[in-house]
């Protein structure tokens, strides 16, 4: 059976309820906020509630007036995560619902105490959406008759929510599209946000086989104020179902589960790690959806992780980093006044700074292979690499900060002992992540000092799975804030204002993603950058030759040489994680089908080599230099992306034999054959 059909609403929900003017506010400014981007929902109630002592079989909606004390806190963990949304404790707060338990006739009553406990715990650091979820009713019960018993339901709940002071109405967990657009339909009258939650099977379709954005249209038209999609899965299905809901006009919120449940000991266990869930947050938000949270599975640890990504997010607008994920944190506010410093206004010119820097100065190509730290203190394989990249041609190396959240030797140690042994002038990628604004500056002034003078600034995505989930990110500062710093100490005045005893010499180079979702905001943050101070563009791999010609055309008039990224897949495998997992790569469809039928040939990391052999050859004059990430540090697979674009620098000059000294009489230098 497909779209069983529904009777046409015709009458408004049983109440004449009409919004307090505190409620209009708060409604108000939760659109601005999700208009804006960057807003955080909190996690699973029902979950915490398990986890802490109700059982399974008991009403958890019930647990508002028998146990209000732990529902709080839950709202109050969540808050202290960073959550700047909460929901209520009302999820299946319905009279179908409730009558299971024996509590049909404590639909009013158990409503109004979820809200008063959300609005409580909140205060006036965060808002209040209250939940409605579906009936119980399934697809064939609809289409039996229970349209009527459904309607009034879910009509009762939301009109006890909204009196009781809800901000927002939040309906969530539908699974049955149409009985979410009957939600709607009874959720407008209210006066009230409304945002719609529809949950997908884990094929990423709807259960009657609809695709994401056919979804998120009837969404559209039916009039919520923000749609999106909840549970159904972890942060991988999450995120292929509400893409390609962006787009449409409306916010998106993605709240996914700590991805799929297993059976531990009898009990059904999210094991989804907390730093993993935050990864995907991030990606979320690059992708275009403004709102996250939590649905089954998730706790505190989970929003807390995700709270970083959300203050990225905030920190990207023009007015300065945001210092917390809190709702007053993404208040509008004055931005302290800063200089536009253009790239060069350091007081020592850019070609004395560094050999990168003459080379950028002079107009030449530049080329740069990353070279990553060891896991260990032998660096001579590092030097080795080096030594045999600088022979072929390639002008510099590049050192990723703490690549992969494993620990690593420092970037700038590593840096140093380059310097030491090989004739090239690294890179250090400095990520905005790991140290507080102090730490940043103490940081780059020692680099500065041990003669480490370019720099690749970045904001850095959250710390990923790794060897130390508790590590947190930092994030006072993101990457234009971070130049700005960086021009004000080339220029000799420190981020107080104050003069220095001597400027520094950096060369600022900058991120680019030529394929980013909201490529117009790409555009205005790469102009941000540069007026920031960043003196050259180094981009994100790209394997559509059409992005990169856009990007290429649109990036040009800000005057900045570009080096185009490259990163050659060493396999159909490593193809598709970079797609699904690594924010800012997207390999198109017809490359990842290249790379699996080149490796049913065994020929897959010469398909990859081939394949940015090509990007590079499209981008053959229109760039000024190129930047080549090789997978697993297998620098020779750079040089063979770099064939034929690179020339091995000729050998020096022997030098000149010295002049023969002058003798003195009787030397017997000139006698029989010295």
């Amino acid at each position: 059976m497909s779209d069983a059909p529904r009777p046409p609403l015709s009458a408004p929900p049983p109440s004449h309820f009409t919004p307090s003017d505190a409620q209009r506010a708060r409604g108000a400014r939760f659109l601005a906020l999700a208009a804006r981007g960057g807003v955080l929902f909190d996690g699973a109630m029902g979950t915490q509630l398990y986890e802490r002592g109700v059982f399974l079989n008991q009403c958890f909606e019930h647990s508002n007036v028998t146990q209000p004390a732990l529902v709080k806190q839950v709202h109050r963990d969540y808050l202290e995560a960073g959550a700047q949304v909460l929901t209520t404790n009302t999820f299946g707060a319905n009279r179908v619902k409730l009558a299971r338990h024996g509590l049909a006739d404590e639909v009013g009553r158990l409503n109004a105490e979820g809200v008063r406990l959300a609005r409580e715990a909140a205060g006036e650091a965060a808002l209040v959406a209250a939940s409605v979820g579906p009936t119980g009713f399934s697809l064939a019960e609809l289409s039996r008759g229970a349209w009527g018993g459904a309607k009034e339901a879910l009509g009762e709940h939301i009109a006890a929510v909204a009196a009781a002071g809800a901000d927002v109405l939040c309906l969530e967990t539908f699974s049955v599209l149409q009985e979410l657009e009957l939600a709607v339909e009874l959720a407008l009258p209210t006066g009230l946000p409304v945002v719609a939650l529809y949950t997908f099977q884990p094929s990423g379709l709807g259960a009657e086989g609809q695709r994401p954005a056919a979804v998120a249209q009837r969404l559209v038209d039916a009039g919520a104020h923000v749609i999106g999609s909840n549970c159904g899965g972890g942060p991988e299905l999450l995120y292929q179902v509400t893409a390609p809901m962006v787009g449409l006009g409306r916010p998106v919120l993605a709240q996914a589960n700590a991805g799929r449940p297993e059976l531990i000991e009898g009990r059904s266990i999210y094991v989804a790690n907390p730093e993993y869930f935050s990864v995907f947050g991030r990606r979320l938000l690059k992708a275009g959806v403004t709102l996250l949270g939590g649905c089954c599975g998730t706790t505190p640890q989970h929003v807390r992780r995700m709270a970083s990504a959300v203050r990225m997010a905030q920190a990207v607008r023009e007015g300065g980093a945001v210092e917390g994920a809190r709702l007053e944190a993404v208040e509008p506010r004055a931005a302290p006044p800063r200089p536009r410093l253009w790239w060069d206004a350091g007081r020592v010119p850019l070609a004395e700074r560094s050999a990168l820097g003459a080379r950028l100065a002079r107009g030449e190509p530049v080329t740069s292979v990353e070279l990553n730290p060891p896991a260990g203190f032998d660096l001579s394989r590092r030097v080795e690499a080096a030594r045999e990249l600088a022979a072929a041609g390639v002008t510099t190396v590049n050192i990723a900060d703490g690549p992969r959240a494993s620990l690593r030797v420092c970037n700038v140690a590593m840096a140093r002992h380059l310097l030491d042994h090989t004739p090239l002038s690294p890179i250090v990628h400095v990520c905005c992540r790991d140290r507080s604004f102090l730490g940043l500056q103490s940081h780059l002034l020692g680099a500065h000092l041990q003669g480490v003078r370019n720099l690749v600034v970045i904001t850095g995505d959250p710390p990923k799975m790794g060897p130390y989930p508790h590590s947190s990110g930092v994030y006072d500062l993101d990457s234009v804030e971070l130049l700005r710093v960086l021009s004000g100490y080339n220029a000799g005045v420190d981020p107080a204002g104050k003069e220095t005893p001597e400027p520094t010499a950096f060369v600022c180079a900058t991120g680019a993603e030529p394929a980013a979702v909201d490529y117009e905001r790409e555009l205005r943050r790469l102009e941000l950058k540069r007026d920031a101070g960043a003196v050259v563009v180094m981009t994100q791999p790209v394997y559509d030759p059409r992005q990169v010609e856009r990007f290429l055309s649109d990036a040009r008039g800000l005057g900045m040489p570009i080096m185009l990224g490259l990163c050659p897949l060493a396999s159909y495998r490593n193809a598709l994680f970079l797609h699904e997992n690594v924010p800012g790569m997207r390999v198109p469809a017809p490359t990842l089908e290249r790379m699996r039928a080149a490796e049913e040939r065994g020929e897959g990391e010469a398909e990859g080599v081939r394949v940015a052999r090509e990007a590079l050859e499209a981008a053959r004059g229109l760039v000024d230099g190129v930047y080549v990430m090789p997978p697993f540090g297998r620098h020779r697979l750079a040089l063979q992306t770099l064939e034929g674009y690179i020339t091995a620098p000729a050998p020096a000059p022997a030098p000149a034999p010295a002049p023969a000294p002058a003798c003195s009489p009787g030397c017997g230098c000139h006698q029989g054959g010295a």
